[in-house]
């Protein structure tokens, strides 16, 4: 019987201590399982937070690039119209400079030609009064030879206006058009020559009208015959009276 008690011994506690292996293995997992699982529970508990911070943020995030596109898209818009209201102006500038320009041709072009008719006109005035003058005092003709270059002169400025108005007549006509700035240089042109003659005229007129074959002589022979004061005076008192004359006979 003792020996049988004996022999159970050793296996009693090898059952034993596979029992408390047993036990230790169930003890580590239950310890291990609830690591884990307070583990889990602490990521369920935080991960909530941090999503919905997450979440806010990619939410402003899209929303500022929303506001960025619409302000790019505006801004683009913007520049677009500020630049057809742009080319709009600079058009509206052009048109009025051109119109300006037209404008001011036309007025200078018609300034120009009522200058060269006014000139005409006196022109026509003063060959009439060569004519009177001419009537009145023939001596006048002759005289104006010696005391001036006046006929010269005048027949000089008819030469220029005819050349003048030769060249115009070339350059027109409908194969050679005139420009707006041609027409009016050539008026001025025109303008300022026959104002030119219109003066020589004048001054044919009142030397034809004034001057003697007697003025002739005392020019001719100034300085080479001695006057005494009696004499000059009284070629003063000539002049005065032929000048009070022709005042009388060319209002």
């Amino acid at each position: 019987m003792n020996k049988r008690e004996e022999n159970k011994t050793p296996d009693k506690l090898k059952a034993y201590d596979y029992r408390w292996i047993g036990i230790s293995l169930i003890a580590l997992l239950l310890l291990i399982a609830s690591i884990q699982k307070g583990y889990c529970q602490s990521l369920v508990t935080s991960n909530p937070g941090e999503y919905t911070v997450l979440a806010a943020g990619n939410i402003l995030i899209n929303e500022t690039v929303k506001k960025e596109t619409s302000a790019q898209r505006e801004t683009a818009a913007l520049q677009t119209a500020m630049s057809g209201e742009f080319t709009k102006i600079k058009q509206w500038e052009q048109k009025y400079n051109s119109y300006l320009k037209t404008t001011e041709g036309y007025a200078s072009t018609l300034k120009a030609a009522t200058s060269i008719y006014d000139d005409g006109m006196r022109i026509l005035l003063n060959l009439d009064k060569i004519r009177q003058a001419c009537n009145n005092n023939p001596q006048g003709i002759a005289a104006t030879i010696s005391m001036n270059n006046l006929y010269a002169e005048t027949a000089t400025e008819f030469v220029s206006v005819f050349s003048l108005l030769k060249q115009a007549v070339a350059k027109g006509g409908k194969e050679n058009m005139l420009t707006g700035a041609e027409r009016s240089k050539t008026l001025w042109e025109l303008e300022d020559r026959l104002k030119t003659l219109s003066d020589k005229l004048k001054l044919l007129h009142y030397s034809i009208r004034h001057y003697r074959m007697a003025d002739v002589w005392y020019q001719a022979t100034a300085g080479m015959i001695e006057r005494d004061k009696r004499e000059v005076a009284l070629q003063s008192l000539s002049h005065w009276k032929r000048h009070n004359k022709e005042v009388s006979q060319y209002r």
